[in-house]
């Protein structure tokens, strides 16, 4: 049987001040498995931010629990979960967030937790990207910066990688490389990817729909 690597159990978020109250997520659930390469599909508004923040655990449910490889993400510490979203938790965001006064390498090295060059060597070779090791962001077109951003994101071996809008200003050819290789290493981590397109659904294990904070998943 497959591992279920993620889980989201009747998970509502709320955001609430003297006056308004705004439920962003309705009492959701899915599961994820091992391995595995999903895309939650929702255009703004829809509630991705807030699922993204919940898996990056930069914020809890208002009700509802989420299990990561069987670890209640709700009942931990502040320390607890600085120490997991460090050591299980990748971020793949967009390339904005590569530092522009450090090469490749030494982006991809950025979050490490022990010091080790040759895996972060080994990890660009697996994306294609041995050739840019020396190379600054200014000087990598739009596709491999966001390689490189996704480099960084499995450097500390994740349980799963979040990816938050990774194909937003991509063209259609490299939009299609991207994703034939996040389909390549999904042997190494799982992935949960948020975007408001769906044009390449068929290369994805499972696709939900959110909208106005319900989710269901397309079966087609």
């Amino acid at each position: 049987m497959d591992k279920t690597i993620l889980e989201f159990n009747g998970v509502t978020k709320e955001y609430k001040d003297a006056e308004t109250r705004v439920v962003s997520l309705n009492g959701i659930n899915f599961k994820l498995k091992k391995n595995s390469l999903n895309l939650i599909n929702g255009f703004t508004g829809s509630g991705k931010t807030t699922i993204f923040n919940l898996i990056t655990l930069m914020d809890i449910p208002s009700d509802g629990n989420i299990f990561l490889d069987d670890v209640i993400l709700s009942g931990l510490s502040n320390s607890e979960r600085t120490i997991l979203r460090r050591e299980k938790i990748g971020s793949f965001l967009r390339y904005e967030n590569l530092m522009p006064y450090l090469s490749v390498l030494e982006n991809v090295m950025l979050p490490m937790i022990t010091t080790d060059k040759e895996k972060a060597l080994k990890i660009l070779e697996v994306v294609g990207l041995s050739d840019k090791i020396d190379t600054f962001p200014e000087g990598l077109s739009t596709h491999e910066k966001q390689i490189t951003a996704l480099a960084r994101a499995m450097i500390n071996d994740p349980l799963i990688i979040v990816a938050d809008e990774p194909f937003a200003d991509l063209d259609d050819e490299n939009t299609l490389k991207l994703m034939k290789l996040l389909n390549k290493i999904k042997n190494i981590t799982s992935f949960i990817i948020l975007s408001d397109s769906d044009v390449l659904k068929q290369y994805f294990d499972r696709v939900f729909i959110l909208k106005k904070g319900k989710l269901v998943e397309n079966k087609n």
